[in-house]
This record gives structure tokens, sequence and C-alpha cells, in this order.
């Protein structure tokens, strides 16, 4: 919300200098008036407005290029970004995916607008081993007293579409990961090892051998699983019928080689099967493709954010796992300790095996609109809510203090360099920076007492 005469920040990137000069992407807008007094030593505004700007697809964001911190007197109406802003993501570094968009332009220019509010904190550095340590242990249940924080390395469970937004979100990931791995009609290359083995005499035979050898050892292993009474307690049940299921998974792979090497018994039949299943593959996709995009146009005829009803969506992904394929792929295996041995398998794709539906960006999103909110289910609600309150790797957004730092220790006692923004990897900000770190912008405190804020630095720290 900056005033008109201010101009949005833009960089010629120093890692992409050929692009030119490029918007940089808004993170954070914070009123001064909410500053404690005693932060940064008293220096630095307690009016207007800090706003701080990055270029979230840099590598390595270290000089003026990449950040932008500017504070305003005044707050303007909320500015809508530049009409050549790039994507939050371009897919160049690691970060979190936008495999629900089509393609790499239609990730999002903008992440999502998430109020937040400052908490006064202590701020504290223990030494730890050999590390200093800032942030207490379970950092999000002190932020959140008596409201449920889960864990930070648990994520909620993929929702099913709730709108017909959500049913494109799942159609669109499935056009993204065929663009991804559509190629050009090319001749498929059978190895040399390939046709070395299957030429030795009586060596076709022998893989059905083995693999009725290897089903023996196992199920002398499982015997006592599989043959003892139904036991009484869940435990023992559960494991009893896991292995039931393997079993059953094994014998229906042995009949299916079977019937894959009766009907391809030589060199010449499995060589010739293997050209002509890659064809009909790549036919299948193909068509698939048209057959995804003619239900994304029926899906674009309805009001993507209205509820779609629950025996549409049923329906819709009925056909996703039904449009399939079926096909034999052969595989290098070890054998006995001899390398170089051949395995086939048979494998599936569907339509719906190829979908990244990513629902749980759409929960956030309408989460952030108040007139969107009341199209979530409560019980998907209740999932996300705890979700969105832990701190990855229990490390906050800060300002001031001492920063909690990954490949970096807070220096214990005075400083001269002052720090103006922890901004963390946050799930429900979809932020992932580097591979999920934190951006640190510090300032030298001479700098902040003239309020020079082009004297800032930034860092990013990963894992």
């Amino acid at each position: 919300m900056m005033p008109d005469h201010i101009e949005w920040p833009r960089s010629v990137s120093s890692e992409y200098p050929d692009r030119g000069e490029r918007p940089l992407h808004f993170v954070a807008q914070i009123a001064c008036v909410d500053l404690p007094a005693e932060l940064w030593g008293g220096l630095g505004p307690r009016q207007g407005w800090l706003l701080l700007f990055i270029d979230p697809n840099q590598g390595a964001p270290e000089g003026p290029d990449a950040f932008r911190i500017l504070h305003v007197d005044a707050l303007g109406s909320e500015r809508e970004p530049p009409a050549d802003l790039g994507p939050v993501h371009d897919g160049v570094y690691s970060g979190f995916d936008y495999d629900y968009c089509r393609t790499a332009d239609e990730v999002p220019r903008r992440w999502r607008r998430w109020s937040v509010d400052l908490v006064v904190v202590p701020n504290e550095a223990r030494i730890e081993g050999q590390r200093t340590r800032v942030a207490p242990d379970n950092f999000a249940s002190i932020l959140y007293p008596g409201q449920p924080v889960a864990s930070d390395r648990e994520r909620p469970a993929e929702p099913e579409p709730f709108t017909w937004r959500g049913a494109l979100h799942v159609l669109d990931s499935i056009a993204r990961t065929y663009a991804a791995s559509a190629k050009p009609p090319d001749e498929l290359k059978i190895p040399d090892w390939l046709v070395e083995r299957l030429s030795q005499p009586g060596y076709i035979g022998s893989l059905l051998a083995a693999i009725e050898a290897d089903d023996a050892k196992w199920t002398a292993t499982s015997r006592p699983d599989l043959e003892r009474p139904e036991p009484e307690d869940e435990a023992t049940r559960l494991r009893r019928a896991q292995t039931w299921h393997a079993a059953e998974s094994r014998r229906t792979r042995r009949e299916a080689l079977a019937a894959f090497l009766t009907s391809h018994p030589t060199l010449e039949s499995i060589v010739d099967y293997l050209h002509r299943s890659e064809r009909e593959l790549g036919e299948w996709l193909a068509a698939m493709h048209e057959r995804v995009a003619g239900e994304r146009t029926a899906v674009l005829a309805h009001d993507l954010d209205n509820p779609i009803p629950d025996d549409a969506w049923q329906a819709l992904k009925a056909r996703l796992q039904q449009d399939a394929f079926r096909f034999w792929r052969h595989s290098c295996i070890d054998r006995d300790g001899e390398q170089g041995h051949v395995a086939f398998r048979e494998r599936e794709i569907s339509a719906w095996s190829l979908q990244r539906g990513h629902i749980r960006e759409l929960v956030a999103d309408y989460y952030v609109d108040e007139a969107k909110r009341a199209l979530i289910p409560p019980a998907v609600l209740s999932e996300f809510e705890p979700h969105w309150r832990s701190l990855y790797h229990n490390r906050p957004h800060r300002i001031g203090g001492y920063h909690d730092g990954l490949q970096s220790d807070a220096q214990i006692g005075p400083t001269r360099k002052l720090l103006l923004f922890q901004i963390a990897t946050d799930d429900a900000m979809h932020w992932w920076w580097g591979d999920a770190g934190a951006y640190y912008v510090f300032i030298d405190m001479d700098a902040l007492k003239e309020m020079d804020f082009s004297q800032a630095t930034i860092t990013l720290e990963c894992y």
C-alpha cells in the first residue's frame, strides 16, 4: 500500500542480466508504530511503514539487486503489481512446486496476502552444543497458547477437491506432468546387455524360475504369519493381513509374468513387443491429454468457486482412474550376487496417476479470502489451521534481536549489525527459500540511525 508517487522497486539480476530490469516481489509491509520502543536499541522508524521486496529467483541473493527496503511515511491504496512482474518461483532453484499450474507461465506472480500480528517476545540466545539457539523449543505453542499446533514435519493429507476450482487444479496438474514428460516420437533403444542376456540359451525360461525361487524363500520366511490362527491383538492382525496381501501380490505378479513370457518366448518377440508398446504408450498419452483437455473444458463451464457435488467429483475421478494403459518394462537387477540380469515388471499408468492436485494451496487461498473461507469443509479446516500455526524447523519470522541462523550463529552481546527482517520458510505463505532456509536482512546501526536503508544487506542460508 505505497503512495502513488513511490515507484515499485526494480533491479537487474546479477544472475540473469540478460533479462533486463525487472520488478522485485513484495514480501511484507510493517506498521512502524507497532514496533516496541526498545527495538534496535531505540533506533529506526516508529512512524510510517517498512516494506520489504526481494527477487525470489536468485540462488545466491547477496547483492543490492536481490532486495529493497523502503520506508514510506503514508499509506496509499493497495497497489497492483507491475504487469511485467515474473513468477514467484521460476523453477530453476529448489522451492515449493506449482504443479497444479499447466505451464510455468501460469505460476502466480504474487504470494497470497496473509495478515500477521506483531508479537513482542523475549529474545535470548543460548549455547547448545556447538550452536547458538534463539527461539525456545516448540516456539509455536508459545505464540499460540491454548490452540492446537501441528508438528512442522507433518503436512495435512491432500484433501479431495471441494470446489470446481479444485477439480481444475487436478486436471491442470495432469497437463503439467504430461508436458514435462512428453517427447517427440523416437525409436526405443534396446540396450546391448539386454539382447546379450536374452540371447543366452534357456535364459528367458530362467526369468520365471528365478521369480518362483525368490517367492518360495519369502513364503518359507513368512509361513508363521500366513499359517497362524487369527491373532487377538490388533498389531499382529495387521501384520498378518499385510503378509497375506503381499503373498497375493506376489502370486498375481508371478502369473502375469508367466503369461507374458508365454506370449513372448523369444528374443525377437520380446524386442518387437518393447518397440510396439513404446509406440502405443505414446499414442495413449497423446489421446489421454486430449481427453483431459475435454474434461477441463467441461469444468470451466461451472463457476469455479462454487462447491462441486461429491457425485460429480467422484465420477470425474473414476474417469481419470479408468483412463489407463498397461505395459511391460525391463530393468537391470542383481541375481545371486551377479550383476546385469534382466527383470520384467508390468506397469500401469493412468491419467489419475499423473495428477498432482495441490488442493492444499487452494485451501490456503480460500482461507485468506473472507468471501471464500466458508467454502472450506470444517473437517479440512480443522486439519490445516494447526498446520499453519507450526514453525518450519522452529524458525519464526522475526524483526530485531538475535537471528535464528541456519549456517551462522548469532553473536551474543552488543553488535553494530542489527536484524531488520528474518523471513523464514513458511507453508502458510507457500515460501520455501532455497533448501528450506531463511532470508536475513541486516543493517549497520549508523545507517539505521540515518534511516539509510540502502545500506542494508541480505543473506540466504539453507540446509
